[in-house]
């Protein structure tokens, strides 16, 4: 048994085969995000940058169910034991096929301010909240309308970009 274990190895190494079994983490998985933290705890491992596959493949691996459009480049996710009823991920900018823009809905407008307040204290008087980790060469900005709660990369070629 282990001769022919041994055989079946050294023909997938000689014809290309991967070897590893899935059982090794995606890069989604491991990889930690601009911003992550300014992301819902409820779908962790997601960020801005991240690529649409991984974010398929993330919900996939956590069982989360989903909406998307018609172009699949925007996705509503309802999640449990979340303070909103679910997020919408944006994979539809110039810039790239990843995630640069999220919005967090709630079922009222004082569960969204509740939330923004704890989550991105205000900064001005707009009550926007604008971040730069000082590594990525993009900022961050998150602000509160109605029931919504809005984070955005401010990158170029997306509609953020003047910002």
């Amino acid at each position: 048994m282990a001769r022919t274990l041994s055989m079946l190895l050294g023909a997938a190494i000689l014809l290309g085969a991967p070897v590893v079994a899935a059982q090794t983490p995606s890069a989604a998985a491991v990889h930690a995000y601009t911003y992550q933290s300014a992301f819902p705890e409820q779908v962790a491992g997601v960020g801005f940058e991240l690529p649409r596959q991984d974010f398929l493949d993330l919900l996939a691996a956590k069982r989360l169910t989903y909406r998307a459009n018609t172009a699949a480049n925007v996705f509503v996710v309802a999640t449990a034991d979340a303070p909103f009823s679910e997020v919408v991920y944006f994979f539809n900018s110039a810039a790239c096929d990843c995630l640069t823009e999220i919005e967090i809905r709630f079922a009222d407008e004082a569960q969204s301010m509740a939330y923004f307040n704890t989550k991105f204290p205000s900064q001005n008087i707009q009550g926007e909240y604008v971040a730069h980790d000082g590594v990525s060469t993009y900022r961050m900005k998150a602000w509160r309308f109605r029931s919504k709660v809005f984070v955005v990369a401010i990158v170029p070629n997306t509609r953020w970009a003047n910002q």
